[in-house]
């Protein structure tokens, strides 16, 4: 399995849109998708989704969708109101299907949060209402409820694996299209399958053809 940095990471991420005309609402679907079916299997009680302004929180938006497909008890959180433009889609749609959206983060024994924080774009320690949201989420452990995370755990630096003030205690990790270098010393990592054509990683020297030949997310 090969582990990459954030940046080889983004120009991949940059290859696909510009030369092979995938958009990242397209992407973020299938990352979210993904992170639904992930986290329906742990039989959670009730889910708590945190979502940041960037394109992770809108991977996370989207899992909240597809659990409340799924019949499940989901509520939102959110950690920012300045969104991009691909959250602000996936937040009209929530706000339209009535997923509701909560202040803080209250779980117990049987619950889950999903941690869709910040992305691969971290830049050191957490701030302000993040900061606050990853402690109330790592306070949740203590009262028997699991965190997953979506790509890397919100307050881990991608690329060392250097775990920032504060950071999300991850019980498990869902990473998206190729592990990042900062996860190689986590436990219960897994690989989901965002839609990336193997001819993206060609131009980069790189061979997932094997990766999802079973399913659409694997452990590493």
């Amino acid at each position: 399995m090969q582990y990459i940095t954030a940046e080889q990471m983004a120009r991949i991420d940059e290859r696909a849109v510009k030369h092979y005309d995938l958009s990242i609402l397209q992407m973020m679907e299938n990352a979210g998708r993904n992170l639904a079916r992930f986290t329906s299997k742990l039989n959670p009680r009730k889910i708590i989704v945190m979502c940041g302004g960037g394109n992770n929180g809108g991977g996370g938006l989207v899992s909240a969708r597809h659990l409340n497909i799924y019949g499940f008890n989901v509520e939102a959180v959110l950690a920012s109101t300045n969104v991009n433009s691909n959250v602000k889609n996936q937040l009209h749609i929530i706000k339209k299907i009535r997923i509701p959206f909560v202040n803080e983060v209250n779980a117990e024994v049987g619950d889950v949060i999903i941690d869709a924080l910040i992305g691969y774009g971290i830049k050191g320690n957490p701030q302000d209402r993040f900061a606050s949201l990853i402690r109330q989420a790592n306070k949740t452990k203590q009262k028997g409820a699991k965190i997953v995370s979506l790509d890397i755990p919100s307050g881990i630096d991608p690329n060392t694996g250097e775990i920032y003030d504060p950071a999300i205690d991850a019980d498990y990790t869902v990473t998206l299209a190729l592990p990042k270098t900062g996860l190689r010393k986590l436990k219960n990592v897994y690989l989901a399958n965002i839609g990336i054509p193997n001819e993206v990683y060609r131009d980069f020297n790189i061979n997932i053809e094997e990766h999802f030949k079973k399913d659409d997310i694997i452990l590493i």
